[in-house]
Protein backbone atom coordinates (compact mmCIF):
# COMPACT_ATOMS: atom_id res chain seq x y z
CA UNK A 1 0.00 0.00 0.00
CA UNK A 2 1.42 3.41 -1.24
CA UNK A 3 0.91 6.32 1.21
CA UNK A 4 -1.12 7.60 -2.31
CA UNK A 5 -3.45 5.18 -2.63
CA UNK A 6 -3.72 5.48 0.51
CA UNK A 7 -4.90 8.95 0.31
CA UNK A 8 -7.48 8.07 -2.29
CA UNK A 9 -9.37 5.54 -0.64
CA UNK A 10 -9.71 7.61 2.73
CA UNK A 11 -10.70 10.64 0.68
CA UNK A 12 -13.27 9.60 -1.69
CA UNK A 13 -15.10 7.18 0.71
CA UNK A 14 -14.82 10.25 3.26
CA UNK A 15 -16.64 12.56 0.36
CA UNK A 16 -19.48 10.28 0.28
CA UNK A 17 -19.62 9.56 4.17
CA UNK A 18 -18.40 13.12 5.82
CA UNK A 19 -19.52 12.89 9.47
CA UNK A 20 -21.39 16.29 10.53
CA UNK A 21 -20.26 17.34 13.84
CA UNK A 22 -21.16 20.23 15.89
CA UNK A 23 -17.63 19.90 17.08
CA UNK A 24 -16.51 20.10 13.21
CA UNK A 25 -18.33 23.45 12.48
CA UNK A 26 -15.79 25.59 15.04
CA UNK A 27 -12.00 26.71 15.42
CA UNK A 28 -12.95 27.84 18.73
CA UNK A 29 -10.59 25.73 21.01
CA UNK A 30 -12.40 26.22 24.15
CA UNK A 31 -15.10 24.42 22.42
CA UNK A 32 -13.09 21.80 20.77
CA UNK A 33 -11.29 20.95 23.93
CA UNK A 34 -14.65 20.28 25.49
CA UNK A 35 -15.84 17.72 22.64
CA UNK A 36 -11.77 15.92 22.62
CA UNK A 37 -12.41 15.69 26.46
CA UNK A 38 -15.74 14.60 26.74
CA UNK A 39 -15.50 11.40 23.56
CA UNK A 40 -12.29 10.23 25.33
CA UNK A 41 -13.29 6.37 25.60
CA UNK A 42 -17.15 7.65 25.14
CA UNK A 43 -19.23 7.02 22.44
CA UNK A 44 -20.38 9.75 19.91
CA UNK A 45 -23.75 9.12 20.22
CA UNK A 46 -23.87 10.32 23.82
CA UNK A 47 -21.47 12.79 23.45
CA UNK A 48 -23.89 14.83 21.35
CA UNK A 49 -26.65 15.72 23.46
CA UNK A 50 -24.03 16.52 26.30
CA UNK A 51 -21.63 18.54 24.57
CA UNK A 52 -24.85 20.73 23.61
CA UNK A 53 -25.72 21.03 27.19
CA UNK A 54 -22.77 21.89 28.61
CA UNK A 55 -21.90 24.35 25.98
CA UNK A 56 -25.44 25.92 26.99
CA UNK A 57 -24.19 25.78 30.92
CA UNK A 58 -20.26 26.69 30.73
CA UNK A 59 -20.53 29.06 26.95
CA UNK A 60 -16.82 30.00 27.48
CA UNK A 61 -13.62 29.47 29.69
CA UNK A 62 -14.75 32.50 32.14
CA UNK A 63 -18.25 30.43 32.47
CA UNK A 64 -16.25 27.38 33.66
CA UNK A 65 -13.49 28.41 35.33
CA UNK A 66 -16.27 30.11 37.99
CA UNK A 67 -18.46 26.96 38.12
CA UNK A 68 -19.78 25.60 41.17
CA UNK A 69 -18.55 21.89 41.38
CA UNK A 70 -22.04 20.84 42.12
CA UNK A 71 -23.63 22.37 39.20
CA UNK A 72 -20.21 21.43 36.67
CA UNK A 73 -20.55 17.59 38.17
CA UNK A 74 -24.07 17.56 37.31
CA UNK A 75 -23.96 18.91 34.20
CA UNK A 76 -21.29 16.03 33.13
CA UNK A 77 -23.61 13.20 34.35
CA UNK A 78 -24.09 10.58 32.31
CA UNK A 79 -20.76 10.44 30.87
CA UNK A 80 -18.59 9.11 33.45
CA UNK A 81 -15.21 9.60 34.15
CA UNK A 82 -16.25 12.28 36.55
CA UNK A 83 -12.45 13.79 36.94
CA UNK A 84 -12.76 14.74 33.35
CA UNK A 85 -15.00 17.40 34.42
CA UNK A 86 -13.07 18.66 37.46
CA UNK A 87 -9.48 18.55 35.20
CA UNK A 88 -11.49 21.17 32.09
CA UNK A 89 -12.45 23.42 34.85
CA UNK A 90 -8.33 23.63 36.10
CA UNK A 91 -7.27 23.47 32.79
CA UNK A 92 -9.91 26.72 32.28
CA UNK A 93 -8.73 28.38 35.18
CA UNK A 94 -5.31 28.12 34.44
CA UNK A 95 -5.41 29.62 31.22
CA UNK A 96 -7.19 32.10 32.72
CA UNK A 97 -4.54 32.81 35.46
CA UNK A 98 -1.18 32.12 33.23
CA UNK A 99 -2.27 32.77 29.61
CA UNK A 100 -4.85 35.49 30.15
CA UNK A 101 -7.16 33.75 28.31
CA UNK A 102 -5.67 32.91 25.27
CA UNK A 103 -5.33 29.39 24.51
CA UNK A 104 -1.94 27.56 24.00
CA UNK A 105 -1.46 26.97 20.22
CA UNK A 106 1.99 24.44 20.88
CA UNK A 107 1.16 20.89 21.70
CA UNK A 108 4.04 20.40 24.48
CA UNK A 109 2.34 23.72 26.20
CA UNK A 110 -1.57 21.82 25.78
CA UNK A 111 -0.48 18.76 27.35
CA UNK A 112 0.84 20.46 30.65
CA UNK A 113 -3.18 21.58 31.48
CA UNK A 114 -4.77 19.01 33.49
CA UNK A 115 -5.72 15.89 32.09
CA UNK A 116 -5.02 16.19 28.86
CA UNK A 117 -2.68 13.77 27.25
CA UNK A 118 -0.68 13.85 24.26
CA UNK A 119 -3.46 12.73 21.51
CA UNK A 120 -5.82 15.35 23.01
CA UNK A 121 -2.94 18.28 23.26
CA UNK A 122 -2.20 17.67 19.43
CA UNK A 123 -5.73 17.22 18.19
CA UNK A 124 -6.80 20.50 20.25
CA UNK A 125 -4.03 21.86 17.79
CA UNK A 126 -4.50 20.71 14.88
CA UNK A 127 -8.44 21.82 15.16
CA UNK A 128 -8.44 24.88 16.77
CA UNK A 129 -4.58 26.29 15.14
CA UNK A 130 -3.87 23.98 12.35
CA UNK A 131 -1.28 22.39 13.60
CA UNK A 132 0.62 20.25 11.64
CA UNK A 133 1.68 17.20 13.83
CA UNK A 134 0.61 13.59 13.18
CA UNK A 135 -1.27 12.08 16.30
CA UNK A 136 -3.38 8.67 16.35
CA UNK A 137 -6.54 7.94 18.36
CA UNK A 138 -8.21 4.84 18.59
CA UNK A 139 -9.61 5.00 15.08
CA UNK A 140 -6.78 6.40 13.26
CA UNK A 141 -4.50 3.62 14.42
CA UNK A 142 -7.02 1.39 12.93
CA UNK A 143 -7.15 2.64 9.79
CA UNK A 144 -3.17 2.74 9.20
CA UNK A 145 -2.94 -0.73 10.90
CA UNK A 146 -5.27 -2.31 8.64
CA UNK A 147 -4.08 -0.76 5.39
CA UNK A 148 -0.19 -0.64 6.19
CA UNK A 149 0.43 -3.84 8.76
CA UNK A 150 -2.15 -6.22 7.35
CA UNK A 151 -0.47 -9.09 9.08
CA UNK A 152 2.06 -7.72 11.09
CA UNK A 153 1.30 -8.00 15.26
CA UNK A 154 2.78 -5.80 18.59
CA UNK A 155 3.21 -2.74 16.00
CA UNK A 156 4.26 0.62 17.98
CA UNK A 157 2.96 3.79 17.29
CA UNK A 158 6.55 5.01 16.51
CA UNK A 159 5.94 3.12 13.29
CA UNK A 160 2.56 4.35 12.43
CA UNK A 161 3.59 7.57 13.18
CA UNK A 162 6.39 7.76 10.41
CA UNK A 163 3.70 6.93 7.93
CA UNK A 164 0.87 9.30 9.31
CA UNK A 165 3.52 12.40 9.13
CA UNK A 166 4.06 11.71 5.50
CA UNK A 167 0.38 11.46 4.95
CA UNK A 168 -0.88 14.72 6.46
CA UNK A 169 -2.43 16.67 3.23
CA UNK A 170 -2.44 20.54 3.54
CA UNK A 171 -4.33 21.91 0.81
CA UNK A 172 -3.27 18.50 -1.12
CA UNK A 173 -5.04 17.70 -4.22
CA UNK A 174 -4.63 13.69 -5.46
CA UNK A 175 -7.14 14.13 -8.03
CA UNK A 176 -8.32 17.07 -9.11
CA UNK A 177 -11.94 16.79 -6.92
CA UNK A 178 -9.51 16.32 -3.66
CA UNK A 179 -8.87 19.58 -2.03
CA UNK A 180 -8.43 19.01 1.80
CA UNK A 181 -6.94 20.62 5.21
CA UNK A 182 -5.15 18.82 7.73
CA UNK A 183 -8.66 19.26 9.90
CA UNK A 184 -10.67 17.80 7.27
CA UNK A 185 -7.59 14.94 7.14
CA UNK A 186 -8.05 13.66 10.49
CA UNK A 187 -11.46 14.06 10.41
CA UNK A 188 -11.91 11.59 7.34
CA UNK A 189 -9.62 9.26 9.49
CA UNK A 190 -11.59 9.29 12.06
CA UNK A 191 -14.94 8.70 10.18
CA UNK A 192 -13.57 5.38 7.88
CA UNK A 193 -11.64 4.09 11.21
CA UNK A 194 -15.28 4.37 13.53
CA UNK A 195 -17.66 3.61 10.49
CA UNK A 196 -15.99 1.33 7.66
CA UNK A 197 -13.40 -0.59 10.20
CA UNK A 198 -15.77 -0.39 13.55
CA UNK A 199 -16.53 -4.01 13.72
CA UNK A 200 -13.23 -5.77 13.20
CA UNK A 201 -10.47 -6.04 15.64
CA UNK A 202 -7.43 -4.48 14.39
CA UNK A 203 -6.04 -2.49 17.35
CA UNK A 204 -5.64 -6.06 19.08
CA UNK A 205 -2.48 -5.44 16.73
CA UNK A 206 -0.88 -2.92 18.14
CA UNK A 207 1.53 -2.98 21.07
CA UNK A 208 -0.29 -0.23 22.98
CA UNK A 209 -3.84 -1.81 22.84
CA UNK A 210 -5.82 -1.68 26.38
CA UNK A 211 -9.34 -3.72 26.26
CA UNK A 212 -11.65 -1.51 28.57
CA UNK A 213 -12.72 -4.01 31.21
CA UNK A 214 -16.54 -3.98 31.59
CA UNK A 215 -17.84 -1.56 33.47
CA UNK A 216 -21.22 -2.90 34.94
CA UNK A 217 -19.87 -3.93 38.64
CA UNK A 218 -16.48 -2.39 38.07
CA UNK A 219 -14.63 -0.30 40.72
CA UNK A 220 -15.72 2.87 38.26
CA UNK A 221 -19.33 1.74 38.35
CA UNK A 222 -19.76 2.06 42.05
CA UNK A 223 -18.29 5.58 41.97
CA UNK A 224 -20.42 6.24 39.59
CA UNK A 225 -23.36 5.18 41.72
CA UNK A 226 -21.87 6.99 45.05
CA UNK A 227 -21.88 10.58 42.82
CA UNK A 228 -25.14 9.71 41.31
CA UNK A 229 -26.51 9.08 44.86
CA UNK A 230 -25.51 12.50 46.46
CA UNK A 231 -26.51 14.15 42.65
CA UNK A 232 -30.17 13.45 43.57
CA UNK A 233 -30.24 13.51 47.46
CA UNK A 234 -31.30 16.87 49.28
CA UNK A 235 -28.49 19.61 48.61
CA UNK A 236 -26.17 16.83 46.96
CA UNK A 237 -25.71 16.08 50.29
CA UNK A 238 -26.24 12.96 52.58
CA UNK A 239 -25.03 11.15 56.10
CA UNK A 240 -21.94 9.31 55.63
CA UNK A 241 -24.10 6.46 56.89
CA UNK A 242 -26.36 6.86 54.48
CA UNK A 243 -23.74 6.56 52.02
CA UNK A 244 -21.66 3.47 53.17
CA UNK A 245 -25.27 1.84 53.44
CA UNK A 246 -25.97 2.37 49.69
CA UNK A 247 -23.17 1.55 48.57
CA UNK A 248 -22.65 -1.25 50.62
CA UNK A 249 -26.18 -2.62 48.99
CA UNK A 250 -25.28 -2.14 45.90
CA UNK A 251 -21.75 -3.91 46.00
CA UNK A 252 -23.67 -6.67 47.29
CA UNK A 253 -26.48 -6.71 44.26
CA UNK A 254 -23.84 -6.98 41.78
CA UNK A 255 -21.59 -9.68 43.98
CA UNK A 256 -18.62 -7.85 43.88
CA UNK A 257 -15.82 -7.47 46.72
CA UNK A 258 -15.22 -4.17 46.35
CA UNK A 259 -14.50 -2.65 50.36
CA UNK A 260 -17.07 0.46 50.39
CA UNK A 261 -15.02 2.98 52.17
CA UNK A 262 -12.21 2.37 49.19
CA UNK A 263 -14.60 2.98 46.82
CA UNK A 264 -14.97 6.16 48.97
CA UNK A 265 -11.67 7.17 49.96
CA UNK A 266 -10.99 6.98 46.14
CA UNK A 267 -13.38 9.65 45.27
CA UNK A 268 -12.23 11.82 48.20
CA UNK A 269 -8.99 11.55 46.43
CA UNK A 270 -9.69 12.63 43.54
CA UNK A 271 -11.64 15.47 45.25
CA UNK A 272 -14.68 14.86 43.58
CA UNK A 273 -16.80 14.36 46.98
CA UNK A 274 -15.95 16.28 50.57
CA UNK A 275 -16.86 15.02 53.81
CA UNK A 276 -17.26 16.35 56.76
CA UNK A 277 -17.81 14.82 60.65
CA UNK A 278 -21.46 13.64 59.46
CA UNK A 279 -22.07 13.81 56.05
CA UNK A 280 -20.08 13.49 51.94
CA UNK A 281 -21.73 16.11 49.79
CA UNK A 282 -20.28 17.55 46.30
Amino acid sequence: MTVRKFQNIILDWYKKNRRDLPWRRTQDPYKILVSEVMLQQTQVSRVLPKYKEFLRAFPDLTSLAAAADKRLLKTWSGLGYWRRAKYLKQAAQIIIEKYRGKFPKDPAELERLPGIGPYTAHAVACFAFNGKDAFLDTNIRRAYLHFFFPNKKDVSDKEILKIAQQALLHNWSGRSNHVISLREWHYALFDYGATVLKDKQINRRSRHYHRQSKFDGSFRSFRTKVMKFLLVSSHNRATRKAVYTFLANEIKKKNASFAPSKVIASLLKDNLIKQSATHYSL
